[in-house]
């Protein structure tokens, strides 16, 4: 797949940390991603995904009001949103959060720090399949 049959593809990025999610959305874009929405946790990520349809979330596990495990577990549980590939990245990435995260539908799984080329790896190969 070329790089220009990503432009359309929609992305939410759901991270508290503003630089978290801007390092997410500069290595997105070089694959030519360029819709993206920001989330500073689950409630806003749910509440974006209410209002428009999205190709991808890539989302940290750790996060106030509502973390990410709790937001898969709702995407998951909604016959509107499941088909959604889902990225979790995690600085504990122990073998219960592993686990936990598959057992719930977790499309793809990154530990943080992140390098760029295994998280475009991931996206690529989700938007691929979806």
């Amino acid at each position: 797949m070329s790089i220009a049959n990503f432009k359309d593809k929609k992305v939410l990025v759901v991270d508290h940390a503003a630089y978290t999610r801007s390092l997410v959305i500069k290595a997105i874009e070089l694959v030519g991603i360029t819709q993206v929405k920001e989330a500073v946790d689950g409630r806003q990520a749910l509440a974006a995904l209410q209002l428009k349809s999205y190709d991808l979330i890539i989302s940290d596990w750790e996060m106030p009001e509502m973390e990410g495990i709790d937001l898969l577990r709702k995407v998951r549980a909604d016959d509107r949103l499941q088909h959604i590939p889902f990225i979790m990245l995690t600085a504990n990435s122990s073998s219960e959060n592993i686990d936990e995260a598959n057992l719930m539908g977790v499309s793809a799984f990154l530990s943080k720090p992140f390098r760029s080329d295994p998280l475009l790896e991931k996206v690529e190969k989700l938007l691929k399949k979806h």
